[in-house]
C-alpha cells in the first residue's frame, strides 16, 4: 500500500484513487495559456488538458492532522520540500 508520512507521524494512504490531502500547485502562467487555449476555436481534447497541467505540475500533499504542507521537487520526484505553519503572533 502506497503511504506518504507526514513530520508529525500521520500515515496518508495513496492507494485509493485521489484523496482530498493530495493537491497539485500549477503556475498562474499555465493556468492563462490554458484559459486562453479553451477560449480560441480550437478544441482541446481532455488529454491534452492534463498534459499542459502535468508539465508544469508540483504534487503537494497536505497532512490532514498538523496541516504541513509537503510540495514535490521538480527535480527530483521522489523528494518532498516541507513546510510547516507558523502561529500568528497574538
Amino acid at each position: 500500500m502506497p503511504k506518504f508520512t507526514c513530520s508529525c507521524g500521520h500515515d496518508m494512504n495513496l492507494s485509493q484513487g485521489r484523496p482530498d490531502f493530495e493537491l497539485a500547485l500549477i503556475p498562474e502562467k499555465r493556468i492563462e495559456e490554458i484559459a486562453d487555449f479553451l477560449a480560441s476555436e480550437v478544441k482541446m481534447t481532455d488529454e491534452q488538458f492534463f498534459n499542459m497541467i502535468d508539465e508544469v505540475k508540483h504534487t503537494v500533499y497536505r497532512c490532514p492532522v498538523c496541516r504541513r504542507l509537503h510540495v514535490e521537487s521538480r527535480i527530483n520526484k521522489n523528494h518532498f520540500d516541507t513546510y510547516a505553519l507558523v502561529p500568528s503572533p497574538q
